[in-house]
């Protein structure tokens, strides 16, 4: 039986070069928070949807109300709803709120900030903050 040759190393390059984009994967854009619509409630009212209007959201993005992720539907690039429950804004306050892409892997949200474990080399992309006010 005759030994099979080992491959020339330049066509294991050009294999390689060939597959790389199939496997790169790109990180999330920055978003941005622009405004809120409404922009305040009053304390033990009903929940409500919120419309976060900004920029570079993605049908990934995920609205976070005082340090919690909210169950966010995506309505386009420039503007995502989020459903506040009534619990949320029971007493007086201000809200933080912010929008974060999240990449590949396991995330914890954090109060204004986000802290994320990948496996690409991307981290989750997070927003500035906008205040909620709950009213007396």
């Amino acid at each position: 039986m005759a030994k099979m040759k080992d491959p020339p190393l330049f066509l294991l390059g050009a294999l390689a070069i060939f597959l790389l984009p199939a496997v790169s994967c790109s990180c999330p854009s920055t978003p941005s928070v622009s405004s809120l619509s409404p922009s305040s409630a009053t304390a033990g009212g009903a929940g409500f949807v919120l419309t976060v209007n900004g920029d570079s959201f993605n049908s990934n993005s995920v609205v976070v109300w005082n340090g919690t992720s909210i169950t966010t539907s995506f309505v386009s690039g420039h503007q995502l709803a989020a459903s506040i429950p009534g619990t949320d804004i029971a007493t007086p306050d201000t809200a933080v709120v912010f929008v974060y892409n999240p990449a590949s892997g396991n995330q914890t949200v954090a109060t204004g900030t986000v802290e994320a474990t990948d496996n690409n080399g991307c981290g989750a992309a997070g927003s500035n903050s906008e205040s909620f006010t709950i009213r007396p």
